[in-house]
Parts: C-alpha cells; sequence; structure tokens
C-alpha cells in the first residue's frame, strides 16, 4: 500500500511540472477512457470469480450498510462544518 501511495506521490510531483505543455492539455479525454476499460476489467473478473458470486447477497447487504453509514457520516460532518465555519453570523 505505500508503494502505491508513493507512486501516486510521484505522478502528483510529475503533473505539476508537465501541466504547462500543450501535449498534456487532453488527457481528460483519455483518462476517462482507461478508467472505463478498468471497470470493465475489474467487472469481468468479478463476473468470473464463483465466490463472489455465490456470496453476492452477503456482500450486497454489507456494501449498503457501508455505504449508508458513509452517506450519513458525511451528510452530519458537512453540517458541523456548515454551522461551526460558515455559519456564524447567525448566531
Amino acid at each position: 500500500m505505500l508503494t502505491v501511495f508513493f507512486i501516486m506521490l510521484l505522478g502528483v510531483g510529475i503533473g505539476v511540472f508537465v501541466r504547462k505543455l500543450p501535449v498534456f492539455k487532453r488527457t481528460n479525454r483519455i483518462i476517462t477512457l482507461v478508467i472505463y476499460v478498468l471497470l470493465f476489467l475489474l467487472g469481468k473478473e468479478v463476473g468470473a470469480d464463483e465466490r463472489v458470486l455465490s456470496s453476492l447477497s452477503t456482500l450486497g447487504v454489507q456494501a449498503l450498510i457501508i455505504t449508508l453509514g458513509a452517506v450519513l457520516g458525511s451528510a452530519l460532518c458537512a453540517k458541523f462544518v456548515y454551522q461551526y465555519f460558515f455559519n456564524r453570523d447567525e448566531r
């Protein structure tokens, strides 16, 4: 995991220096296409794994609970940040 972090950090560092070059101005389309291909390949791998497909109902419930918790936590945190930092004049 640390290796992935350092590779990403290296990419950010390189991106800061090459972002003004004209050849890198149109990379959004390429990045979007690569993400679509990676998502397709991930779906293909998940669909081919029998263990994942057999436990899909359990994984789905767990994913729903985690998603609802993340959304609720984000909403509460956003409300706190808004009230504490941006809504001071109404107090």
